[in-house]
């Protein structure tokens, strides 16, 4: 093992102690959900973690929970992927003037990329002019498309104490009236 090798496992193993500055909700969040923040304090870390110098990621590296967050180019499946205007019209088999009405009535969860314009989350659509029921009443609680979007595809303690799971997976099982429920009470935790 080289000697910048053994520094760096060395580093590795000490505690480092990291002191930010947080809000009250935040601090009253850390307080009732220790376990949690932990758990998003620690992907946050693996994320920022598995990131080059330009913001590409690091798959190699990237920790298999959050590896579905990554968007690989050639990725076909609805996990983690994110299609434009005329994608999302082609997989729904409607028109994009369709695709923007949804979008605008909420029943279609998009938002605005800089560079890439606005983009649909694959996952949501179900099949042909269908998308995952329950979309438009989470986005009334959570109106912010990609804070809905974070809430609706992190495993999520809101759901029940017993198991984390996805909101998103619960929404597809029909359990829309429990989903909401979360993202109100995910909101209350954070405002």
């Amino acid at each position: 093992m080289t000697r910048d090798a053994h520094d760096s496992v060395e580093r590795s193993e000490q505690p480092v102690t990291v002191r930010p500055s947080l809000s009250r909700a935040a601090v009253r969040f850390v307080e009732t959900h220790p376990d949690e923040a932990q758990r998003i304090v620690a992907n946050a870390l693996e994320t920022a973690a598995a990131l080059d110098s330009t913001g590409t990621p690091v798959t190699r590296r990237l920790p298999a929970a959050l590896q579905r967050l990554v968007i690989s180019a050639g990725a076909d499946s609805g996990a983690g992927r994110v299609l434009s205007i005329s994608e999302a019209a082609e997989r729904l088999k409607v028109t994009r003037v369709t695709v923007y009405a949804w979008i605008e009535a909420k029943r279609l969860l998009a938002w605005r990329a800089t560079r890439r314009g606005i983009l649909v989350p694959a996952e949501q659509i179900t099949g042909s002019g269908e998308v995952v029921p329950g979309i438009d009443r989470v986005l009334a609680v959570i109106s912010e498309p990609t804070e809905a979007w974070e809430f609706l595809t992190e495993e999520s303690p809101y759901l029940s104490p017993d198991e984390l799971r996805r909101p998103i997976d619960a929404l597809k099982a029909g359990e829309v009236d429990v989903v909401v429920a979360a993202a109100h009470s995910f909101i209350d935790a954070f405002t």
